[in-house]
């Protein structure tokens, strides 16, 4: 019994590692959408059999990052701008109730903290451009952290990695990264005044800019904008 159960924690171990290599490769677009996800590379690369590799691939295809496509092979999955829109109209929701909620809740000594976090950010360099992107993701785990709601941040943490997938895509965009961070710095006002209404909104207008600046980009450049491929999907 004891043989058969750490037989399956140690398939279940494999299979854990072959998912996160995989979907790393995909969040940081590494690996490109309608790219083929070729098994045997990471068969080899992680040195495991196939079929935790095959079971890794299953679990991205529920998830989204993956498509398979019968007689033709297994292809990171197009960045479909419906989704886009659908995905940055939920979180915005979603996070908005938080930061109304953690206008109330917040850390003032971690707010603080990040506040002069963001302000050293040095934005002269793709370097300090990455800086700025990643201290501004502090700011919304911060709020999703402050919101005293378990289920509501289990929901916003839920879609956590495919906006890592686009913010990766954003780095490249200088503008949007630039806009986003006045935007937290504002957001962090809001927080210290414990302004509920105006870190509400705030945070609304920041993903509807934040997805205004993805989709235009990839819309006016769709074979080169962010180094990627999409599928319009806004019938």
């Amino acid at each position: 019994m004891k043989t058969k159960t750490a037989h399956r924690a140690s398939r279940s171990s494999l299979t854990e590692t072959a998912y996160r290599a995989i979907k790393a490769e995909i969040v940081a677009n590494r690996l490109l959408p309608g790219e083929p996800v070729e098994s045997d590379r990471f068969v080899r690369a992680l040195g495991l059999s196939r079929t935790p590799v095959r079971e890794a691939v299953l679990r991205l295809q529920r998830e989204g990052f993956i498509e398979v496509r019968p007689r033709m092979g297994t292809f990171v999955s197009q960045l479909d701008l419906r989704q886009i829109q659908e995905m940055y109209q939920l979180r915005r929701t979603l996070e908005g109730l938080a930061a109304r909620q953690a206008a109330d809740f917040v850390d003032p000594q971690r707010l603080a903290a990040l506040e002069r976090e963001l302000r050293a950010c040095d934005s002269r360099s793709d370097a300090g451009l990455k800086g700025i992107s990643e201290s501004g993701e502090k700011l919304h785990e911060l709020i999703v952290e402050s919101c005293e709601n378990r289920l509501l941040a289990e929901m916003i943490r839920s879609l956590h990695d495919h906006f890592a997938r686009f913010r990766s895509l954003s780095l490249r965009i200088p503008e949007k990264v630039l806009s986003s961070h006045q935007e937290h710095l504002a957001i962090i006002g809001a927080l210290k005044r414990g302004d509920a209404d105006a870190a509400e909104k705030l945070v609304y207008r920041h993903f509807d800019h934040a997805a205004r600046f993805l989709l235009d980009s990839i819309l006016a450049r769709p074979n080169r904008a962010a180094g990627t491929r999409v599928m319009i999907g806004l019938e």
